[in-house]
């Protein structure tokens, strides 16, 4: 009967210092869950995700403040290559080239370049719209969406 009590106890202890580092492990992940990923390269936009979407708001926020920045950014479609897009601006015109050139889909594959001196962020029921405008070569009210954040995947 002695012997039964401590293999119980022995099974108790167990069973309690289980649950205790599943509730750590539990708890880490639900930490890390709440931070946004840290990303090695800030100016590189792939996931067009929530942390994506806030560094674009600080590159529209730098330009409305005459800071210059630069980003390149890969925007994948679901069945070809990427559409690379580099931004660049003094803080007074935006450099916005787009290159589908590696999309074997694209209509018209090339390399198209705005220039333009407004940008803004603009919200529909499902994403977020990065918008230029007052662009050469269009009229000066035009806004031309280049990139979006569908709000399914922030």
């Amino acid at each position: 009967m002695h012997r039964f009590r401590k293999a119980h106890f022995v099974i108790i202890v167990v069973l309690v210092m289980d649950t205790f580092i599943i509730g750590v492990l539990a708890g880490l992940l639900l930490v890390a869950a709440g931070k946004p990923e840290a990303r090695d390269q800030r100016n590189l936009i792939t996931h067009f995700d929530r942390t994506d979407l806030r560094r674009i708001e600080e590159m529209i926020a730098r330009f409305k403040e005459g800071t210059g920045d630069n980003l390149t950014m890969l925007e994948w479609g679901i069945d070809s290559g990427p559409f690379i897009h580099d931004f660049y601006n003094d803080g007074k015109v935006i450099h916005w080239t787009v290159d589908n050139t590696r999309d074997v889909m694209a209509a018209k594959p090339g390399k198209t370049e705005y220039v333009c001196r407004a940008i803004g962020l603009a919200e529909t029921a499902e994403s977020y719209r990065v918008e230029v405008s007052d662009c050469e070569g269009y009229a000066k009210d035009e806004n031309i969406s280049l990139i979006s954040f569908h709000k399914d995947r922030l």
